[in-house]
């Protein structure tokens, strides 16, 4: 039995005995293998880049996606209803003649490019590549 009030050094000498130790090196580098390969996933999830040769878009810009995708949506309905209140069933000229729809959904909320518009079929897209499926 180990005396305490003696020193220090017993209490060492009796843990390593026991073997009761921290880690050893290898573990220590396994783990930290193992944090680095779980990190180096994780961020290239978060950044978007997955892909070789794919342009990583941060999570800001990724943002942007559902706000395009509801912009073109409320688009489309507020054209569907000006369609059937105008006579003879036509779609309006411009985009800007909708009543009701801010000037800010008119574009994109990534590129700020303007939606590309044919008033003859009534359909609205982005321009924006990796838009188009909206």
């Amino acid at each position: 039995m180990v005396e305490y009030w003696r020193g220090g050094m017993d209490i060492i000498r009796d843990t390593k005995r026991r073997g009761v130790g921290g880690f050893s090196l290898v573990e220590i580098l396994i783990v930290c293998a193992l944090l680095v390969a779980l990190s180096a996933g994780l961020a290239t999830f978060y950044t978007g880049h997955s892909k070789p040769g794919d342009k990583a878009r941060s999570p800001m810009e990724r943002a942007h996606d559902p706000e395009c995708a509801a912009n073109l949506s409320q688009l489309r309905a507020a054209l569907i209803m000006a369609q059937s209140e105008n006579d003879g069933g036509k779609y309006p000229l411009q985009l800007t003649d909708l009543k009701g729809i801010p000037v800010s959904m008119f574009s994109c909320p990534e590129s700020h490019e303007p939606y590309k518009y044919d008033p003859q079929t009534g359909e609205v897209h982005c321009t924006r590549a990796g838009h188009e499926k909206y």
